[in-house]
């Protein structure tokens, strides 16, 4: 009887045994199927899959890009003369003036400016009303970092069409260097996408103008350029022809990046006409649309482009040297704006955009113009500004706040 029992509970033991041991296998199993879906799926890491290598191969499926992009590059006449003197009436060192944004510029994979006024080097130096810059300015900005220069602008024609010619020579001998749109020889050349591509993204960049600040371009003439006030055209023409822009440049490019400048430059808010051409362009495809022409910034937006994407609108980015007489215009800013691109789908999109905001510098009667970015401004530096002198509104604090109500989370300070 007791040797029946204790085969009994030996039975039962060895019974009890095997099932917890199956048991543990099983659960082990489940385990390890589900650590590995979970390092599949990147939720968890072990020790053999450390969090940097994980995202290395997260970074692996999408390419990245950085593009900022400035405002309008209006060269006065102080800015040029102080770059003379700097120079010692040899040429024009404008290192003073804009050396200060150098170090934001550095940052960025592509690099797009608003050059405002024509470089005809055939012509002396001048400013308003009729604006001419020295050539040494495209060298200044290329040296600063700038890749892309947009000339679709009111100051085009200040020295007349042979003026915008000799503009457009110059850039043909930098041409490795400096990539110019909005400006062409003639209008087959207009029609072609300007496309470069960085980091496996391709960019391409449209640029138009609202007016050519009351010159009239000739009958004859075929130089290239997209004037919307162009008498030559209807209206539905225009359109067409900008329609047409930016389909060529969608077909050859992931992003399309339109620059269009405003009249009335001291009215902040965009006219009806002028929203008008965003929504056109919106139509159309366009994923990046920046404003230039207006003296004060406006804050960045997104809206739906024709493709069913979220565009970026920077209705106006302001000066990147300003001398106008009211405080705000002396307060620009630097897009900064990611671009992502899948490339496992081909997807491309805008993953973030941000404002470095910047100050035009000045002492007392304009002495030592120059732009900095708001982190290089400080306290005592704002003091001693020349318009401070003058209204003593314009503080530090105000600065701060001005940005701040306009960008919000948008506003980059340390870039």
């Amino acid at each position: 009887m007791k040797d029946n029992l204790k085969w009994t509970k030996s039975k039962v033991f060895l019974i009890a045994f095997n099932c917890i041991l199956c048991v543990a296998i099983v659960v082990s199993s489940m385990m390890i199927v589900i650590d590995k879906s979970r390092i599949k799926n990147g939720a968890v890491y072990t020790s053999g899959e450390s969090q940097t290598d994980v995202q290395n191969t997260q970074t692996a499926s999408s390419n990245t890009a950085r593009l900022m992009i400035a405002g309008d590059n209006t060269v006065y006449r102080t800015v040029f003369s102080q770059a003379s003197e700097k120079a010692g009436e040899n040429g024009y060192d404008f290192s003073g003036a804009y050396d200060g944004i150098k170090e934001v510029i550095s940052k960025s994979d592509l690099a797009m400016i608003n050059q405002n006024t024509v470089m005809d080097d055939k012509n002396e130096p001048s400013a308003a009303p009729d604006y001419n810059t020295p050539d040494q300015m495209l060298d200044k900005l290329i040296d600063l970092g700038f890749d892309v220069f947009n000339q679709a602008n009111d100051h085009i024609m200040d020295m007349g069409l042979s003026g915008a010619i000799n503009d457009i020579a110059l850039f043909k001998m930098k041409e490795k260097q400096a990539l110019l749109t909005g400006l062409f020889e003639n209008r087959e050349e207009m029609m072609k996408p300007q496309v470069t591509e960085i980091n496996g993204i391709k960019f391409s960049f449209v640029g138009i103008t609202e007016s050519l600040g009351g010159f009239d371009t000739p009958d004859e003439s075929d130089i290239g350029i997209l004037d919307l006030s162009d008498t030559r055209a209807s209206e539905d023409e225009l359109n067409g022809t900008m329609k047409q822009l930016v389909e060529n440049a969608k077909e050859t490019a992931d992003i399309v990046c339109v620059t269009v400048h405003w009249d009335d430059e001291e009215v902040a808010e965009l006219s009806d006409y002028q929203q008008e051409v965003i929504d056109n362009l919106l139509g159309y495809g366009a994923d990046i649309i920046i404003g230039t022409g207006k003296n004060e910034i406006g804050a960045f937006e997104y809206k739906d482009n024709g493709d069913g994407e979220q565009a970026l609108i920077a209705p106006s980015l302001g000066k990147v040297i300003s001398l106008e007489e009211s405080a705000k215009s002396l307060l620009g800013g630097i897009a900064d704006i990611t671009v992502t691109k899948d490339s496992k789908t081909g997807q491309t999109s805008i993953t973030a955009a941000k404002l470095i905001p910047t100050v035009t510098v000045y002492g007392e009667d304009y002495e030592n113009v120059r732009v900095l970015p708001l982190s290089k401004c400080t306290e005592d530096i704002i003091s001693k500004h020349g318009f401070a002198q003058e209204d003593e509104d314009f503080t530090y604090s105000f600065i701060k706040n001005y940005y701040n109500e306009k960008f919000g989370n948008s506003l980059e300070i340390n870039y």
